[in-house]
């Protein structure tokens, strides 16, 4: 009878396993820097690789003014649950956001006001996408979590004929609503920003984030759930 049952319990934990064991080999790796101080495009890069698919190692190509290898449409393949079409993020939209400075023209991230700060380990990044604000906090280990680490807040800007510009409540006093990086941060309302719920799975997990002589890096494994 001990034994009928040892082999019960072994089955079932494999049983239950086995949707985790399967997810695994679509899990996606990540490997990302970028010069947060200047235009350094040879420092620049954005490799990842989803599954067993082969990775792809890609930066910004000056000569198209796009990414190199098309990443910029490309992981939309990781950034959506399958069918990628429905559009429902598998991952937070402040993350994916991030990855893409890495494979943009260096206006790009002036633009957007990327601005990056350390206090005792624990790294922030902000930035503005279009008309949302995007926080991305690590702890004090440089550990991200996919579920918890980025926050945002929607509609703090609008758009117009020349882009996007800042509402006029969210601007520093004496700022230029044109101008990204005179959001005041104080007045934004940051929710959290992770996957759809609605999405038929996630990726969950935490990155390494590293800041030094002003690179910022990123790496590790986002696990499908």
């Amino acid at each position: 009878m001990k034994k009928l049952g040892f082999i019960f319990t072994a089955a079932f934990i494999l049983l239950i396993a086995a949707p985790l064991c399967a997810d695994a080999a679509n899990d996606v790796k990540i490997d990302w820097k970028l010069d947060i101080a200047k235009e350094n495009y040879a420092m620049n890069f954005f490799s990842w690789k989803a599954g067993d698919k082969a990775e792809v190692k890609d930066s910004f190509d000056a000569a198209s003014g796009a990414s190199l290898k098309g990443s910029t449409k490309a992981f939309n393949s990781v950034r959506y649950a399958e069918p990628a079409a429905d559009k429902k993020a598998a991952i937070p939209g402040g993350l994916r956001g991030l990855f893409l400075f890495a494979v943009a023209d260096w206006k790009f991230t002036q633009s957007h006001a990327l601005q990056v700060t350390k206090k005792a380990g624990a790294i922030t990044v902000r930035f503005i996408r279009k008309a949302n604000a995007y926080e991305l906090k690590t702890d004090k280990k440089g550990n991200f979590d996919l579920l918890t680490g980025s926050k945002c807040a929607k509609n703090i800007a609008e758009k117009t004929e020349n882009g996007f510009v800042l509402k006029p409540e969210y601007v520093k006093a004496g700022g230029n609503a044109a101008n990204m990086a005179d959001l005041d941060w104080d007045k934004v309302k940051l929710e959290n920003d992770t996957f759809n719920p609605e999405a038929a799975y996630r990726y969950e997990g935490t990155l390494q984030f590293t800041l030094k002589n002003n690179v910022l890096g990123i790496s590790g494994t986002m696990i499908k759930k």
